[in-house]
């Protein structure tokens, strides 16, 4: 897992859960939508979180197509 993941409860658009960012040090930010739950925060950061881990940001596919597989599963 990245050294450093910085986590922003973001007020975000209705239907966006969230999303991360890798920055170019290498570290990487989740942004929350502070509008859902704090089950669905937690959720949603675990989300995130699984993406971080599984290096899904050093792979070449769409967003889209990464997301549909990782649902998928």
């Amino acid at each position: 897992m990245a050294e450093y993941i910085g986590v922003y409860l973001v007020d975000l658009p209705h239907g966006v859960r969230g999303y991360t960012i890798r920055n170019d040090d290498g570290s990487h930010s989740v942004i929350i939508n502070a509008r859902m739950s704090c089950e669905m925060q937690i959720e949603t950061y675990n989300h995130e979180i699984a993406h971080i881990d599984s290096e899904d940001f050093s792979l070449c596919d769409e967003i889209n197509s990464l997301e549909y597989e990782r649902h998928a599963i």
